[in-house]
């Protein structure tokens, strides 16, 4: 019987490889004008929600361009802290795609705080304000961390205001956020929002409404790393609601129950921006909210240059099978 290999990158091996972030915002734009202009397949992710406050969910990916395929199996429990294990966890599975024999499994934690804070620098990129002073990150956890460094790299000059419940995680973050930004600690969400040229608010799935669109100001940036959190006229009173995938975006909310009256503005994705189909920013006034949900092309294209690194490397385990 003939026998395959499969190459398993721990989550220690996809750090050792130490993915360029510089590199990787290049390929999250690369992705989204792929996106944009319809060379890909990304189907909207399904999922099961064993829990009030968890989820588990399939995203699947192909890159026809740069031949890359594959799926993420991720979950999210908010409440496993509490018990001593990561509130995420999730791996990812790299296929041939002219066989469809898989060819890597890889730890995927890294890969999506990386992918997810390099999205939302894009999308700064194409639909923040002219200028960008105050960024106020909501949550100094793994995706509050790695927002700093990305968003550092679009905003050197940038302030960021992180609020988080724990002092110490805001302690942990500065310690690790490893480059140059100013980085100051505020107490209150609202505070931090309503002085901020661009809001990420990065928490643990939210369930109440914590953040009042009320306290954006004019011509902010919104991105909801969670889609729930927000006021119910967020969706409405903005001047400008995008997606990273309108399909996945409304498919997503719908199966996981509307925090929102009305979603029908959602008038495009961010690729539909970068690619010139419909307008961005129209003024320095508009406040425009877009919602990342995650797009599993994203995953495909980091995972693959972890892999090709890998590779290079000698990093990881062959198992065969």
């Amino acid at each position: 019987m003939t026998t395959s290999t499969v190459r398993w990158l721990s989550r220690n091996d996809v750090a050792r490889t130490d993915l360029p972030l510089a590199s990787t915002l290049e390929f999250i734009e690369e992705t989204l004008r792929d996106h944009g202009s319809g060379a890909f397949e990304n189907p909207p992710k399904i999922g099961i929600h064993p829990t009030r406050d968890a989820f588990i969910h399939a995203m699947a990916g192909w890159l026809p361009k740069q031949r890359r395929a594959g799926l993420k199996w991720v979950a999210s429990y908010s409440c496993n802290p509490k018990i001593g294990l990561p509130s995420f966890s999730g791996l990812l599975v790299l296929n041939n795609p002219d066989t469809g024999l898989p060819v890597c499994v890889m730890d995927a934690a890294y890969l999506t705080a990386v992918r997810t804070a390099a999205a939302s620098a894009i999308t700064c990129k194409y639909l923040a304000p002219d200028r960008v002073d105050r960024i106020a990150i909501i949550g100094a956890g793994l995706q509050g961390l790695y927002h700093v460094k990305m968003l550092s790299l679009i905003y050197p000059a940038a302030e960021f205001q992180i609020v988080d419940i724990h002092e110490s995680a805001v302690n942990r973050l500065i310690e690790q956020s490893c480059c140059e930004a100013r980085i100051v600690r505020v107490t209150e969400a609202e505070a931090a929002i309503r002085t901020a040229d661009v809001v990420v608010t990065a928490t643990s799935r939210l369930q109440d409404v914590i953040f009042r669109f009320g306290w954006v100001k004019e011509g902010s940036l919104v991105l909801p790393i969670h889609v729930r959190g927000w006021s119910q006229d967020t969706t409405t009173a903005s001047d400008l609601l995008l997606s990273d995938d309108v399909e996945q975006f409304k498919s997503y909310i719908v199966a996981t129950g509307s925090p929102y009256s009305d979603i029908s503005r959602v008038s495009g994705s961010v690729s539909d921006v970068i690619v010139g189909r419909i307008s961005g920013r129209v003024c320095n006034a508009d406040r425009i909210v877009v919602f990342n949900v995650g797009l599993a092309l994203h995953d495909i294209a980091i995972g693959s240059a972890i892999l090709d690194i890998a590779e290079q490397r000698g990093l990881g385990t062959n198992v065969t099978y």
